[in-house]
């Protein structure tokens, strides 16, 4: 019989174990976790309660729903929702379910519908969610049908920022500013790679790495593996580089591999947010160097220098990596359960660059961040060791407390050249300051009581 003070009791007993979960004396020089939380349904049940279908989560980019009648089924925890834009140009949401058995209203992930169809009894919506059609609805009902009490139910809460779209299931959650908090720079340091906008290219992938979602988002913002799991991916592009004498864009830059070539450093940003950033050995090798003239006068030096001149890592708690490095990429995690997580991962590119800037976008996007590439399968067979080993019960523990010694509270010198206010940074990159605020946030989310 399961001890009632365990993880599996419900209520707020249940609430005080999982805060027993992060052991949070930094004050001390601990912070820990307990690594229960990696691999326990019962946590993962809470999470996708108290995190995924209660704070905001990113679901789209405009440029893939930009006209009306197109859509998205995505998730939001694990609900099932269509993101689509509406006859008036508007964004919005409504449940993947019809409102009379529940069926799914489209099984296609990406498409267009002005209507929205069941499959299988034929009952119709538009695309805002209104019932306009009961197939036989003469037949039956005993005081006919006010179609109105048969729309579809909305997603409480959709919104979007510099094309990006996030829905959230809580109505009561913080507003979207509040929430991505001291991202919003980092962001638009992406969003504002051309005057035209950004446009996610055509493609995906979607893989499942038989691990916690967690440590997929952990792994994101880790700059400890790299010269470690990515030996092979620095080695191979640097030969390669050799090889075929590469300049500029063919150039694939890599100083980011070797420990001390280049400046590096990560912030917490807040609300679980967080960013690892290194200098470019060189900044003509990235696809945005040849736009400098268009987009330097646009958003000024200093932040010329942030885009083109740093590769950056930007998670956005909990389910989005906006990934700015040799090349640039929407990574999405979607948990399945305790011990698997699939991940969808989609190029964005700045609209009306050059042909040879999108080829060399795609090739280093190929190299690095597919399945078939020199780096994720490292990840992968990484993340999947480590979700073996937390089952190791008696070694219970797993430190956060790299650089405590060398944190700075607030930003450093870089950051304030931007007016950016971390709640921490430190240097370099590969520390774990970022992890504490991140698993801080875990906490106070799943402290909530329901």
């Amino acid at each position: 019989m399961p001890d009632a003070s365990g993880p599996d009791a419900s209520g707020p007993a249940q609430s005080d174990q999982f805060a027993q979960m992060v052991d949070d004396r930094a004050s001390e020089g601990q912070f820990r976790i307990d690594r229960r939380m990696y691999d326990d349904e019962a946590v993962f049940e809470a999470e996708m309660e108290r995190i995924f279908e209660a704070t905001w989560m990113y679901v789209a980019h405009e440029s893939q729903i930009p006209n009306a009648g197109d859509y998205i089924w995505t998730e939001v925890g694990r609900q099932p929702v269509i993101i689509n834009r509406l006859d008036d140009g508007s964004v919005s949401g409504v449940i993947n379910a019809c409102s009379h058995r529940g069926a799914l209203l489209t099984a296609n992930r990406q498409g267009n519908a002005r209507v929205l169809v069941c499959r299988y009894h034929g009952w119709t919506f538009k695309s805002s969610g209104e019932c306009i059609r009961i197939k036989d609805e003469a037949a039956g009902f005993p005081n006919g049908v006010d179609k109105s009490c048969y729309n579809l139910t909305p997603v409480p809460r959709v919104e979007s920022y510099k094309g990006f779209i996030f829905a959230c299931l809580n109505p009561d959650a913080p507003t979207l500013t509040e929430h991505l908090a001291e991202t919003r720079p980092f962001i638009d340091m992406l969003a504002d790679q051309s005057p035209e906008g950004m446009e996610v290219l055509p493609g995906s992938a979607a893989y499942v790495v038989d691990c916690n979602w967690k440590l997929q988002v952990e792994n994101g913002v880790d700059g400890y593996h790299v010269g470690v799991v990515h030996r092979n991916f620095a080695q191979t592009v640097r030969r390669r580089n050799e090889i075929n004498g590469a300049s500029g864009m063919k150039l694939t830059e890599n100083a980011r591999f070797d420990p001390g070539a280049v400046e590096t450093a990560c912030y917490d940003l807040g609300n679980g947010h967080n960013i690892i950033w290194s200098d470019r050995g060189a900044p003509e090798a990235a696809p945005l160097y040849e736009a400098k003239d268009k987009v330097l006068p646009e958003v000024g030096q200093e932040k010329w220098d942030w885009m083109v001149g740093r590769g950056r890592n930007l998670l956005l708690y909990p389910n989005l990596f906006l990934m700015d490095q040799s090349s640039t990429q929407i990574r999405i995690i979607q948990p399945l359960s305790a011990s698997s997580t699939e991940v969808r991962v989609y190029c964005i590119a700045p609209k009306g660059e050059s042909v040879q800037a999108r080829t060399a976008r795609l090739n280093k996007f190929r190299d690095f961040f597919l399945t078939s590439g020199l780096a994720t399968p490292d990840d992968s067979v990484a993340l999947e060791d480590t979700q073996a080993g937390v089952g190791g019960r008696l070694a219970k523990w797993s430190p956060f407390e790299r650089g405590q010694a060398t944190e700075i509270k607030g930003p450093d010198a870089h950051a304030r050249l931007l007016n950016i206010n971390p709640v921490a940074s430190n240097t370099p990159w590969d520390l774990e300051t970022i992890f504490v605020g991140q698993y801080r946030r875990w906490a106070e989310l799943m402290a909530a009581r329901t």
